[in-house]
This record gives structure tokens, sequence and C-alpha cells, in this order.
């Protein structure tokens, strides 16, 4: 890599201290920002459109939950190769991969458009229960956000574009002045206008015209390193099956969450013989409160990822090393004092979100039991991140995939089998405990096949 590359790129030189937090710092305030959004959102529906726009819009959420999933394979998958082409110094490899990743969106995107039309009323019906009125905003909803999903796929990838050439502070700000508009936007729209489930679409829709129109107007001005479109170099179907096996792990993994939280309303179902509407609702409780501590963690994971992968491409180990370092350390004192409030505090918690007293009761028992073991889990997700960045797919998927579907989801329906409904919430901690066997063998093959310290620096570094 030629000193003048290395000298424009924020990641490889300066204190790794630094880099961290005004690369981490950002992109944890995005993540806030888009998890309050989905909060107002549903509030908005709720009280503003009524409980069955509220409750069509919930029925939607594997398809949702699908699109984000896909999202992430793309892009996630093309910000391994790019941040470590950068890193390299070689951009025209790395707008190559771009050029890829929108080609490859247009096909998913075909994908998901033709499945809509075969199967998209159908579908609709069967999840509404037999309600027409569900059905027919639940369908309205998913035909505007399927329809016009290139748009999200687009900013997914220059997201994970402008994070990846160090320009994590306007990817942030361009996101979070984004996310508040959207937030005004589905105000206007779903109240006002009275515009309902098409109103919240709707509003996601414009807050994506005027993101779609910054990011071109930063990469036309020519203040990023990677211009909007160029010819790039490098194979297209070779990029397309990099990005596939990086990005699949995260991707899958967000499709476990969706199959494990399915799983445990029906376990709850099964299981739960006393109040279970406040078993339910303090499950969703839990739910919010572990997505907003799960977002920064995310943070400080994207954050390593990126900084770990620019330095590994530039073949500077010793800063590899200290990224993960860092990652680590921040992670787990992150994970401790969120375990210790989880525990001791899950009553008090419980009632910011509600005043219904066997509710809090409910998240008081349950919480402390699902979060037990939650610091285990935090260096896990940097790991995992850490493996993507170093472009070692079948390391980050074990990491990502084997928690949710090989421990994660049997456990949930073995234990309450064996133990009642308090296997329900004992399966987090015990995958946790179970998770550690698994990684335990990971380093161990690591540190032999590929000959790395302890399984995850490279002797270089060591």
């Amino acid at each position: 890599m030629s000193e003048r590359d290395q000298t424009h790129n924020p990641y490889l030189h300066g204190s790794l201290t630094r880099v961290f937090v005004h690369t981490a710092a950002p992109i944890v305030l995005f993540m806030t920002v888009s998890g309050l959004y989905t909060v107002i959102d549903a509030l908005l529906l709720g009280r503003l459109a009524g409980p069955k726009a509220l409750t069509a819009v919930t029925l939607m959420f594997p398809v949702m939950m699908l699109i984000v999933a896909l999202q992430t394979m793309v892009s996630s998958g093309m910000a391994s190769i790019v941040a470590r082409a950068i890193g390299a110094g070689n951009i025209r490899a790395a707008e190559g991969a771009v050029n890829a990743a929108h080609l490859l969106a247009l096909v998913v995107c075909g994908i998901l458009i033709l499945t809509l039309l075969l199967v998209g009323g159908p579908m609709t019906q069967a999840l509404s229960d037999g309600d027409p009125e569900i059905a027919r905003m639940g369908l309205t909803f998913t035909t505007i956000m399927v329809v016009f999903s290139p748009m999200s796929f687009f900013l997914s990838i220059q997201g994970d574009g402008l994070r990846s050439e160090g320009k994590v502070g306007t990817m942030a700000a361009v996101a979070i002045a984004v996310t508040l508009l959207n937030i005004v936007f589905n105000y206007v729209l779903i109240g006002p206008f009275g515009l309902g489930v098409a109103g919240s679409a709707a509003g996601t829709v414009l807050a994506q015209v005027v993101a779609i129109a910054i990011v071109v107007f930063l990469r036309l001005s020519g203040r990023t390193r990677l211009p909007l479109y160029a010819h790039g170099t490098g194979s297209v179907l070779a990029y397309w099956k990099d990005m596939l096996a990086l990005g699949a792990p995260p991707s899958l993994g967000l499709l476990g969450i969706s199959l494990s939280s399915a799983l445990i309303i029906t376990d709850i179902q099964l299981w739960s013989t006393d109040n279970q509407a406040a078993t339910v609702a303090a499950y969703g409780v839990i739910t919010r409160i572990m997505t907003f501590a799960f977002l920064p963690l995310m943070g400080v994971s994207m954050a390593c990822q990126s900084i770990a992968g620019n330095n590994f491409g530039a073949g500077l180990q010793g800063r590899v090393k200290t990224t993960l370092n860092i990652a680590f350390g921040a992670a787990v004192v992150y994970a401790a004092l969120f375990e210790t409030a989880f525990v001791l505090l899950a009553r008090p918690l419980g009632s910011l979100f509600v005043d219904d007293i066997k509710v809090i009761a409910e998240v008081a028992r349950v919480m402390p039991v699902t979060s037990m073991t939650y610091v285990l889990s935090a260096p896990l997700m940097i790991l995992g991140a850490y493996y993507q960045a170093l472009g070692m797919a079948g390391s980050a998927a074990v990491l990502n995939l084997v928690r949710t579907y090989v421990i994660g989801l049997p456990i949930l329906v073995l234990l309450p089998m064996a133990v009642g409904e308090i296997g329900i919430w004992m399966a987090y901690p015990v995958g946790d405990v179970t998770m550690l066997a698994v990684v335990a063998g990971l380093l161990l093959w690591n540190a032999r096949r590929h000959h790395l310290v302890w399984g995850i620096y490279h002797h270089s570094a060591a």
C-alpha cells in the first residue's frame, strides 16, 4: 500500500483507542435512534390509526425481518471486502465490490417483488386469521415496503460503504437526521393525513428518498473515497460468492431472532398456565429493553469490523490485535453493567413501560433469569465481527449461527419439556454456557488450522 493511502486512511494511524471511540460513538448513536424510531412508530400506529393497524404491521414483522436480513447479507458481506480492499490500497477492487453489491441487490429485490405478486394475498390472509381488514392493511404495508425495497438496499450498501472507508461520522449524521425526519413523516401521514399503515410505509419511503439524495450529493461532490459509480475491477460472480459467504452469518442471525421470538411466544402458550397475557406482555417489555441494550453493542462490533478489516488489509497485524483487545474490553465492561441492571433493577425497568402490577411482577421474575449470563454473550458478538473482518466466513458462521440454530432453538423446545415454564427463560443462560464449549473448540481449530495464537491473533501480532 502506498504512503499516501496510509496517510488518508483514518483507521491506519493514530491512537487506536481514539480511533475506536470516534468510529463506534456515531454508530452507537445511530443504532439507538433507530431503536427509538421503532418504538415511536408503533405508538403512532396504535394511538392514531387504531389497534388493528398496529396488529397488521406487527403481523408483517417476519417479512420485514426477511428484507432486513437480505439487506444485511449483501451490505455486510460487501463491507468486509471493501474494508480489506481499501486497507490494502486497492480502491479499484473496492469500487468493483460496491458495484457488484448493487447488482446483487437488484436481483434480490426482483425476487422479493415477484414473490409478493405470487403469494402476498394468501400470506396476509393466513396471518390475519381471517380478518379482512387486517389482511388488507397488512398487504398494503408489505406491498409498499417490498416494491420500494431497492431504495433501502441501496442505502444499506452505501451506509456500510461509508463506514468501511472511514466516513462513520458522516454516515451516522445522515442516518440520524433521516430517521428523525422519518418520525415526522410518519406522524403527519398517519395522523393529520389519516393514511394509517400506508402512511407508516410511505413515511419510510419519503425519508429514504431524502437519504438517497444526500448520499448521491456526497458521492458526486468528491468528499468520499469511493465515487457514486466506477467500473472497478474483479469478477461480479466472484464478488457475489464472497458477499454471500461473508454476509450469510449475520443475515441468518437476524432470521434466528425472529424464529426464537415466535418459539418463545408459542412456549408461553403451551407451558404457562397462569397470567399468560401478563407473561407475553412482560416478554415484550424485556425484548424492548434487551433491544436497546443490544444496539450499542452492535455498534461496537461494527466498529471493530471496520477498523480490524482495514488494518488487516494493510498488513498491520499489531493494530488488528489491539483493535480486538479494545473491543473485547469495551464489550465485557458494557455487558457487565447491563447485566447488573437487568438483575437488580428489573422491577423499576419494567415499570417504565407499563403500570400493570402483574406485568411488572413478571418482568421482575423473568428478566434476572434470562440475563444472568449476558456478560458471556457480548464478547462472542465481537469475535464474530472480528472473524468476518478477516474474511474467515466459516468461523463467523459458527459464532453467529450455532448459538441460534444448533443450540438456542432446540433448547427452547426441549428445556420446557423437561422443567416446565421456567425452562423457557433458562434457555438463554443454558445456551450461553453451552456456547462456551463451542467457542473453545473453534479457537483450538483456528490455532491448529490457521496457525493463530489462541485461535485469534496472527503470530506477527503476538
